[in-house]
Order: structure tokens, then sequence, then C-alpha cells
């Protein structure tokens, strides 16, 4: 078997302990390759021989680029003399129709090189690395078509297909004569963007997956015939759906409520491979005795918020995804455990024959509830509740909507229209449940209070849902009303409003509360008359300019602060607020800001406190320990902490509270995969309202 096909694999194999979330696919198709010091390495212009043109060669040191490309021998094609040079697109190379050919060539500057894909392989594109700056657009499948791009320049270009990188798809053009000690800096080369947005994949991932989504933090919720008749019939037809056999996971959950808080540390040795070849979710369980045992609308909104993000992101890739991940199956099954979240929580999960987080038949939540006693914890009504559930809900209305497949096959545990005949009673539709949860937290929570019940902070995530309902909308109505009570929301923001655009009355991290009110801002105002984008400005101008501590390479909690305390809240909101001024506002530097605050507080900070293979290299700057060094007789999961700190006098971080609250986590989890590299190709609209509704 061909080396990087048998690498490829391997990858696939270990980022099946991924659970549900397992999404292997960005393990072998978009993984930037790292040096010693987790970075890229800079490929040098220094050719090992000077060929005469039109010899069979020359050997330049592209500093490690092409190690892992299977139709790269050490040489480049000589094509100097050529006034256009064709290279083909999915060429049979690194176990399949995944290659460049020829892999390197040596033009003369003034060349046209045009890239000409072959049909095989999949969907393939074309993306620079270092030395230019070009894209062919989004991948696509269609043999013949074409991208050129003309060469004036000498150095080195190096480049890669998107989906595929990771399998060795990568190639190299030398234009000219190098200069002997010229080198190219790749996106990566120090801890940029591109390591940031990966390693926030990873961790996302992490934190959605083996320790919450297969069985590690939750419970199977509820408990009763129905359920159980449920999943014997549902599991079958999934198979079915998705043309496997047997899932790729052994004894996969369909049916979790996760738990506001838990212990990330494993019960028993984790079996991340069983005889079947398969990890085994009933070994990847928390010690119960010392979770929560509670849930909440934000433990579970947040937490299937993020798997309707994955259902997503596998369905606009069933074509490059290899079939041993199953992806079609795995995206049927985070829509179902939304779906079964849906139900338990708002219809029939709770003790008194209605939703288990619901007052009465009403779309109002209580905060908290404990399902193996059935018993009501907390029945205060709270709008950060409320914005977590309408968040989630409009997402997976957006499932509905547009017949993603996740949802409609096998037949939705929600039916798509109301009255259809459904499996739970009432027979209600997904569409009627968001507008009814919507238009309760509009009547429930009036705009003007929402800061004096909570903070400033809940006006910008109760802004963000907003925006992320009104797409969803049922009817031009509640559109409307969604867009007058954004704009309520976004003045109580400037009533609250500094000069200098200092929000007041936020969250005991300042940073934060001036993050997520930019993002909230700037979701909301993609609907029909809603434009705060200019106060958005403001607001995250202040954050970056007032509360960067460029030194320390994090945000200050407060400018009067010499100690920062950031919790994984703290780090969603920061992360939401910078996520969306690079989307929507552009502005610059934003990126470097990321990067190095991902860096710091992610890598460094121990916010972050454990990793998997193969997400990160060895000799990073800031290694994390792997699950079984990470604490405890059988480690622990690679989880976000609750809280760390840092101390500017002393330049040093700690960890101040090491528990696992879902709720924050899995927030943080949901504002890393959109901030990630992969906005555009793995996961379409970076978070933006309405970006990411239709399938391809």
């Amino acid at each position: 078997m061909d080396p990087a096909r048998r690498r490829f694999l391997r990858l696939s194999g270990i980022a099946a302990i991924g659970g549900i979330a397992g999404c292997s696919t960005e393990t072998a198709t978009d993984t930037p390759d790292r040096g010693d010091d987790g970075s890229t390495p800079a490929p040098t212009a220094t050719p090992a021989s000077t060929p005469t043109s039109g010899s069979g060669g020359a050997e330049f040191d592209f500093g490690g680029w092409l190690s892992d490309t299977s139709n790269y021998d050490g040489t480049t094609a000589d094509m100097r003399g050529n006034g256009s040079v064709t290279i083909e697109v999915g060429a049979e190379a690194n176990g399949g129709g995944f290659g460049f050919a020829p892999p390197a060539v040596w033009v003369d500057p003034g060349t046209d090189v045009t890239w000409e894909w072959t049909g095989n392989g999949g969907s393939h594109n074309v993306v620079a690395q270092s030395g230019a700056d070009f894209r062919s657009g989004d991948p696509t499948n269609e043999g013949g078509t074409t991208f050129s791009q003309t060469f004036d320049s000498a150095g080195i270009v190096t480049y890669y297909c998107n989906p595929h990188r990771g399998m060795g798809m990568k190639g190299a053009i030398v234009v000219g004569e190098p200069e002997e000690t010229a080198t190219t800096t790749p996106a990566g080369q120090e801890y940029g963007f591109q390591a940031a947005s990966f390693d926030a994949y990873w961790y996302s991932l992490y934190n959605m997956s083996t320790n919450i989504a297969m069985s590690g933090n939750g419970v199977p919720f509820p408990l009763n015939e129905q359920m159980e008749q449920l999943q014997a019939e549902r599991m079958p037809a999934m198979l079915e759906h998705a043309d496997v056999d047997r899932p790729p996971i052994t004894d996969p959950n369909l049916s979790l409520a996760s738990f506001t808080e838990g212990d990330p540390h494993f019960t028993q040795q984790p079996v991340l491979e069983d005889d079947t070849g398969r990890p085994d979710a009933k070994t990847l369980a928390w010690d119960k005795s010392k979770s929560s045992l509670v849930v909440s609308p934000s433990s579970v909104g947040w937490t299937h918020l993020k798997g309707v993000t994955w259902a997503k992101n596998f369905q606009n890739h069933f074509d490059l995804l290899p079939g041993e991940i199953a992806p079609k199956f795995r995206a049927q099954l985070l829509s179902t455990l939304a779906q079964v979240g849906v139900n338990a929580a708002i219809l029939v999960g709770g003790s008194r024959g209605n939703g288990a987080l619901t007052h009465g038949d009403s779309f109002e939540f209580l905060s908290e509830y404990h399902p193996s006693e059935g018993r009501i914890v907390d029945e205060t009504r709270r709008p950060h509740h409320h914005s977590a559930m309408l968040w989630f809900l409009s997402d997976l209305t957006s499932l509905a909507q547009n017949g993603w497949f996740g949802y409609v096959n096998p037949r939705p545990l929600i039916p798509k229209e109301a009255g259809a005949d459904g499996v739970f009673d009432p027979p209600v539709g997904i569409q009627e449940i968001t507008d009814g949860v919507a238009q309760a937290t509009m009547d429930l929570f009036d705009a003007s209070e929402v800061a004096s019940m909570e903070s400033t902070r809940s006006v910008g995530e109760m802004l963000g849902a907003v925006g992320y309902y009104g797409p969803q909308a049922g009817d031009d109505d509640l559109r409307s009303s969604a867009a007058d009570y954004a704009n309520a929301l976004a003045d109580v923001v400037d009533d609250n409003l500094s000069g200098n655009g200092r929000v007041e009355s936020g969250a005991e991290n300042q940073a934060a509360t001036q993050g997520i009110v930019a993002q909230g801002l700037l979701w909301a105002s993609q609907m029909d008359g809603v434009d705060r984008s200019d106060t958005a400005s403001e607001v995250v101008g202040y954050m970056t300019d007032e509360l960067w501590d460029a030194d320390a390479g994090t945000f200050m909690s407060g400018t009067d602060d010499s100690t920062y305390a950031i919790t994984a809240r703290d780090a969603g909101d920061i992360t939401g607020g910078l996520n969306a001024a690079d989307a929507v506002l552009g502005r610059s530097g934003v990126r470097e800001t990321f990067a190095t605050f991902f860096n710091q507080t992610f890598n460094r900070g121990r916010l972050q406190r454990a990793e998997r293979p193969p997400s990160r290299s060895e000799n990073a700057e800031h290694p994390l320990p792997l699950p079984p060094e990470a604490g405890g007789e059988f480690g622990q999961a690679a989880v976000y902490n609750a809280e760390v700190e840092y101390d500017a006098e002393a330049d040093e971080w700690s960890v101040t509270d090491p528990r696992f609250r879902t709720a924050e986590a899995l927030y943080l989890a949901n504002q890393d995969i959109w901030v990630g590299n992969w906005g555009g190709d793995f996961y379409q609209g970076r978070g933006v309202p309405g970006q990411s509704d239709t399938p391809e």
C-alpha cells in the first residue's frame, strides 16, 4: 500500500475516536504540515543542481513541503522555454486521484501555468501556500475545469488542494533562477492564524466528541419505552440510508442529554479500538458521581448546536470523505441527537408530561432539571438559557427547511410540517417550535430589562441568537418582530456605551463583554432593518486597542488589572468578537491577534487541558499532555478547563478552576469552529447567520 495512503487511513482511524463528531476528514484533508516548533517549514529556493532547459529535472529544497506527496521523486520537472505549462489536478497519486502532475515544475518568469481537472478523486481546488496569493475557488470534481496564473517574479511558489492536503495533494513551482539564500515564509511559519485555527478546530472537536456526544458527560434521556423503541427502529434505518452495515463506533448513544458540569477523568482505560476495530463508546465514560447530573437549556443548546454544525459539515463533503468513517451515518447521528434533545427538553421529557426544561405547555424555559430523579432544580427563567436554545433551534430549523440529509433520512423525529404523523405528540414541526421559543423569548424578556436581569454580556448573546433566528423565522411578521427586538437590544447597548466604545454593566471580564456585544451586533445586522455595524466597530475597537496586552499575548480582563481571569465562556466571547470583526468588518490585524491570544491562553495558559494526536506537533512551543498523562488513574479527556489566570507581573499562567462546565465549554467550541481556517471550505459561513443554510 502507498505510504501516504497508509498515513491517511491511520489518521482516519485515530480521528474516529472522536465519536459522532469524529471529523477525521480534516485530520486527513486539511492538516498544515508542521516543523519542530509546530510551524510550517519554509521551502528554500536553492537548487541542488542546475540542468539545462528540457532536461529531466533538478533537485530543489522545498523544506519538506512535498515529503508526503507520493508522486514526487525528489526532482522538479524542467519546463523552462515553454510559454505555457499545464498541471493535472486529480492525477493518480497518494492512493487515488489525489495528486498534481507534475507535482513540482521549473518555469521561466512570465510563464502561464494552467491547472486542469481530470475529474478523478472527488472535488479539488488549488490554493497558494507561499510565494504567491491565489485560490481557484470552491472545490469541484468537474473534469475539464481550468484555472490559470501567470508567474512573473523569480522565487518558489507552493500550493495545495484544500480538501486533500493532508493526503499529500500538494505542489511547487520554481520560477526563474531563485537566489541561493532566498526563502519564502508561508502562513504559519510562526504560530499564525493558520496554526491557531488548526488547533481551534481540533480543540472544538475534542470537546464535542468522546467527552460529550458519545457518553462522557451525560445520560440517556428520557429513559422510557418509547425512546427504546425509537432507537431500535431508527438505528437500522440510519444504517440503510447511510449505505453502511454498522456504526463507526460501538454502541453509539442516540438519546443523550449533557450535564451542566462533569468530571473529565476516565473511569476505566478507554478502548479506542475493540476487536471490531472501532472505539467503544461505553468505555469513554466519566465518573458520574462527580458530575452534576443536572441538565440546563444552555448545556443542551450549545452541545447540540455544535452537532448541527457538524451534520452540515459532513454533508457538504460527502464526496470527499473516506467511506470507512461513515460520514452519512455520522451526519444522521448528529441530527438525531439534536432532535431527541428537542423532544426531551421541550415536548415530552419532563415529570409533568411536558418538556423537561419547559414550564407547562409554554415555550418558556426553566433553568435546571435532574433527569434521573424527574425533579426540577431551578424554575427561574433566564435570558442566557433562552439565547442558547434559540441559537440552536434556529440552526436545526435550517436543516429542516432546506432538506439536509441528516434531518430527512430517515423520517425526522420532529416532522418537517406541522400536523404530520410524528413519533411524538403533540404533532408540531421544528419550525413551529422555533417560532414559539422566539416569540416566548421576546415576550418574556423585555429588551430594556435583559441587562438588569443579567448583564450587557447577555444582551450581546441575545442579539446573536436573534440574528441567527431571523433567516429561519416562519413568516414576515416574525422576521419583522425579530428585527424590532434586535434594534431594541442594540439601543440598550447604546445606553451603556462610553464615548470610547467601552460597554458598561457587563461581565467581570471586560474583553469578553466587548467581544460578544460586537459579535451580537454584527450577527443581528444581517437582518433587514438592522444595521449596527458602526457601533460594533467601536465596541470591538475598544477590545483590540485598549484591552490587548501585547506583552502577555492575551486580553486584559480590565484596564487596571494586573491579574487576568479568563473563563471558557470569556474565551468564547472574545473569539466570537474577533471572528465577527474579521469575517464581517474585515478589520486588519485581527487574525494575528487571534493567533497570539489562542497560543498564549489555550496552549501556554492551559485553557485546553490535553490534546489527542495527530492534532499538534510534539515539539510545539507550548505542548499539551496526551489524555493518559493529563491526570488520574486512566487519564483525562481533552477538554477545556473552566478558568485560567494570568499574572502580568510574574508572567505566569495557572489553572484556577479545573472543572468542565458544559455550556461554557461547548459555547466556546462553537466559536472556535467558526473562527477556524475551515470557515471557507469545511464550514461555510464563519458562523455568520444565514450563510450556511443550503446544502451544496
